[in-house]
C-alpha cells in the first residue's frame, strides 16, 4: 500500500517536474537549444560591454570596465528576468492546474529558479572568459557578502513578479507598461556607470531606486577598493524586499483562486 506523500515531497515534485518544463521549452524550442539557451542572454552582455567598453570609460572607474559591466549588468538582467517572465508564469500555465498539486505561486518560483541557475551559468563563464584569455581580475573579493546582497535583489524581484502576476491578472493592459518601464529602470540603476560621477543633487533622485543600491553594493563586494557612495546601502532594499514580500503574499491569499481561474 502506497503512503501519502508529505506536503515537503509534493512541492519538491512539483517544482521539479515545472523546472523540467521550463527547461525543456526552452531547450527543445530551437536547434541546439542547450547551447542558445547560454549563448542569448551572453551574446546581449558580450555586445553591450564591448560597446561601452570603447567609450574609454574605464579611466573614470579605476577598475577593469569590462569586470565592471559584468558585476552589473548580469545580477541586473537575472532580477529583472525573474520580475518580467514570473508576471507570465501564471497565464502560461493555465492547463497545468487541472491538477491540484499545482499552485500558481509554484509556477512563479519554477521560472525564477530557472532563470537563476541560467544566468550563474552566464556569470561563470563570462568571468573565466574574462579571467583566462583576457587577463582580467573577475574574482570576487567577498563571496558570502556578494551572495547575500544579490539574495536579497533576488527575493525582492521574486516579490515584485508574484506582485505583477496579480496585477496582470486585474489590469492586463499594466503588463506593457511594466514591461517599457524597465528599460529607464536599467539605465538609472548605475549599470552602465559608476555613480559617483554624478552630482549628489541628482543622485538624491537615484537613491530612490533600490537596483541602485543592489548594483552598487555588489561592486563594492566585488572590488577590493571599490569607494562608498553617499546614501548607498542595504538597508533601504532590505526594507523595499520586506514590505513588497509581505503585501504581494497577503494579496496573493486573496487572490489566489481568481488566478488559477484564469
Amino acid at each position: 500500500m502506497l503512503k501519502p506523500r508529505s506536503s515537503l515531497a509534493i512541492v519538491k515534485a512539483v517544482l521539479f517536474a515545472l523546472i523540467m518544463r521550463e527547461m525543456r521549452g526552452k531547450i527543445g524550442a530551437k536547434r541546439f537549444g542547450m547551447f542558445w539557451l547560454l549563448f542569448e542572454p551572453m551574446v546581449q552582455i558580450v555586445i553591450m560591454m564591448t560597446i561601452f567598453s570603447l567609450r574609454s570609460v574605464a579611466g573614470t572607474t579605476g577598475f577593469d570596465y569590462p569586470v565592471f559591466l559584468m558585476v552589473g549588468m548580469v545580477p541586473f538582467f537575472l532580477m529583472r528576468n525573474i520580475s518580467l517572465k514570473g508576471m507570465e508564469a501564471v497565464s502560461a500555465s493555465k492547463a497545468l492546474f487541472a491538477y491540484k498539486q499545482i499552485k500558481p505561486f509554484d509556477t512563479i518560483l519554477a521560472r525564477a529558479l530557472v532563470e537563476g541557475i541560467l544566468y550563474i551559468c552566464v556569470y561563470i563563464i563570462l568571468s573565466f572568459i574574462l579571467g583566462f584569455w583576457f587577463g582580467y581580475d573577475a574574482s570576487i573579493s567577498h563571496p558570502l557578502k556578494w551572495l547575500y546582497i544579490l539574495g536579497i535583489g533576488l527575493l525582492m524581484s521574486f516579490a515584485m513578479a508574484l506582485l505583477y502576476c496579480m496585477l496582470g491578472e486585474m489590469l492586463p493592459e499594466a503588463k506593457t507598461f511594466i514591461r517599457v518601464i524597465y528599460l529607464p529602470i536599467y539605465l538609472l540603476s548605475g549599470v552602465l556607470f559608476p555613480i559617483w560621477i554624478l552630482p549628489n543633487y541628482i543622485m538624491d533622485w537615484l537613491l530612490w531606486n533600490p537596483y541602485l543600491h543592489i548594483i552598487d553594493e555588489l561592486r563594492r563586494a566585488t572590488f577590493e577598493h571599490y569607494p562608498l557612495h553617499y546614501g548607498v546601502n542595504l538597508a533601504y532594499p532590505l526594507k523595499i524586499t520586506v514590505v513588497l514580500l509581505l503585501f504581494s503574499l497577503a494579496l496573493y491569499r486573496v487572490r489566489r483562486l481568481k488566478l488559477v481561474s484564469l
